[in-house]
């Protein structure tokens, strides 16, 4: 999932960055290649829509930031720092979507975000303390879903994704090796609120019929 990924460029479309989303499969198994991180170093943003902001602030010379944005009133904040390298990517398609995300550390860490229709939150945390690959792809299709990720540490990984309304997940994930897939395909959702420190692996799926639960 996480390897060498094309850049979407300041021309791109909105298809195409949701294309690189949705197209997204198995976990990582290792780190990007050495080149991942450096040969498009810099930040990509489009916007198409009223009301749409993207804020963007890198403390290093390795980060890579590409946000594309179609729609009303969206929102990005991504604030990367310096060491790394860091790199990602946010889709967002609709209305009064809203991301606000960091990533930190001396670490490698990746990214990959989008959200498709009305009121979706995701605040999303990664600071890799070591030498190793921290990254999460996060997917959030329906309307009014909240999500907060917290990833600290070293080859953390975390697969989340959210289809549906009114949903809410909240994971976090500490020291090394951990890896978390968690699937909410449905409406009304509660939020699990996982926590795992130190190694342990899960992978979730909660659903119902979009009643609530």
């Amino acid at each position: 999932m996480f390897g060498k990924t094309s850049s979407i460029g300041t021309k791109a479309s909105l298809a195409a960055g949701m294309a690189l989303l949705l197209g997204l499969q198995a976990m990582p198994a290792h780190a990007q290649d050495s080149e991942s991180a450096t040969d498009e170093r810099g930040v990509f943003i489009e916007q198409v829509g009223v009301g749409n902001r993207a804020d963007v602030s890198q403390g290093g010379s390795n980060g890579r930031a590409q946000i594309v944005q179609d729609g009303a009133s969206n929102v990005s904040t991504l604030t990367q720092g310096g060491a790394g390298p860091h790199s990602a990517t946010i889709v967002q398609s609709g209305d009064e979507n809203s991301v606000l995300a960091s990533q930190d550390g001396i670490g490698e860490t990746e990214l990959i975000l989008a959200q498709e229709g009305a009121g979706n939150t995701a605040d999303i945390s990664q600071a890799d303390g070591g030498l190793l690959y921290l990254a999460a792809a996060i997917l959030q299709n329906g309307n009014g879903n909240s999500l907060t990720l917290v990833q600290d540490g070293d080859d953390n990984q975390a697969r989340l994704t959210q289809n549906g309304d009114n949903n809410a997940m909240t994971a976090v994930q500490l020291d090394a090796g951990n890896r978390l897939e968690w699937t909410q395909d449905g409406s009304g959702l509660s939020d699990l609120q996982i926590t795992q420190t130190g190694g342990a692996a899960m992978q979730v799926t909660q659903t119902n019929s979009g009643g609530g639960n």
